[in-house]
């Protein structure tokens, strides 16, 4: 073992490697277990977070909603989407989108998506109050790089706080489609809603991969996980109704972790990882392998290895993650 005491997860490989399922008996009382101790969260209200705030939604030939436009404002803000062309190496024409954000008239800032060969690439815009430390809202900007399962690449145009100047922060890639902000917290400010990443492939394959709810907001021009602020419990409550209405037949331990997180969000991880211990598959392996080296560039580990149990595993897992384990 290295000095540090470090062990490193291996990852699979071939990530739509299909493992040996769990017991399939036992998924009516994991899926009874959890309507029975979550049955206060089955009458959760779904959240109306979407807002009127000014939004382009293009892209993949699905319909354009909201504003079925390529320029959009508000007050002093403007934003226009335009695109430019290249030529893949078959000879097609592959569209590569550009927003363009304009404040006072001025252009402050222009962001170029990916050439991604794509005749169509989906990409929104969208001008939202972000940030309540400056004057002016805040525009995002989010490209789709194509890959499997993946993923938005977004960004936020921000002016300073003594609005001096516009500068361009970087919110992340996140599995999925184009991002836009929501109101989750019912405020007017906006924030950005996804699934924690983290939670991804660590135990199971990408379809049988639950994950927590992840909230990020804006702070005086920082970008700040916000997913425990309690202002936005209802936002994790209704995210948990949907989570425990898909109880799946199999492949328990990649629902599990990201049950357990959820319900570490919302203060109730002691309930969560007992219920865990008494419904883990113990037949699957996925994730359960460390290394006592960081793995190299194939993900292969160059030193020793050593299987843990899965809730050995899942603990270290969340504990490097930032959720608080009680046993």
């Amino acid at each position: 073992m290295s000095g540090s005491g470090a062990w490193y997860p291996l990852i699979p490989l071939l990530l739509g490697a299909v493992l040996v399922p769990g017991s399939v008996t036992a998924a009516p009382s994991l899926a009874h277990a959890i309507r029975k101790a979550d049955a206060k969260y089955l009458d959760a209200k779904e959240l109306e977070t979407t807002g009127d705030t000014p939004r382009i939604e293009a892209g993949s030939g699905e319909e354009v909603t909201m504003l079925n436009n390529r320029e959009i404002a508000q007050g002093n803000i403007k934003a226009t989407l335009t695109y430019k062309e290249s030529k893949t190496g078959s000879g097609e024409v592959a569209k590569i989108p550009v927003v363009t954000v304009f404040a006072d008239g001025k252009q402050v800032a222009q962001l170029v998506g990916e050439e991604s060969g794509s005749s169509d690439p989906p990409v929104s815009v969208q001008i939202a109050e972000i940030d309540p430390a400056n004057a002016n809202p805040e525009v995002v900007v989010s490209f789709y790089t194509g890959g499997a399962h993946c993923c938005s690449d977004t960004k936020l145009v921000t002016e300073a706080k003594d609005g001096s100047s516009w500068r361009i922060v970087e919110i992340g890639q996140f599995d999925g489609g184009p991002l836009l902000a929501s109101d989750l917290a019912g405020d007017g400010t906006y924030a950005f809603e996804t699934r924690d990443n983290a939670f991804l492939y660590t135990f199971g394959c990408y379809a049988c991969s639950t994950a927590p709810l992840k909230i990020i907001a804006i702070e005086n021009g920082e970008v700040k996980n916000v997913s425990g602020d309690p202002r936005f419990r209802p936002a994790h409550e209704a995210y948990l109704k949907s989570i425990i209405a898909e109880v799946p037949d199999e492949d328990f331990n990649g629902f599990l972790v990201g049950y357990v997180g959820e319900k570490i969000l919302l203060g109730e991880g002691k309930q969560a990882w007992k219920l865990m211990l008494a419904h883990y598959d113990r037949a699957s392996d996925w994730g359960l392998d460390v290394c006592d080296k960081p793995l190299d560039t194939e993900g292969a580990c160059p030193g020793k290895t050593r299987r843990l149990t899965f809730p050995a595993a899942l603990e270290r897992m969340l504990n490097e993650n930032g959720y608080k384990v009680e046993k």
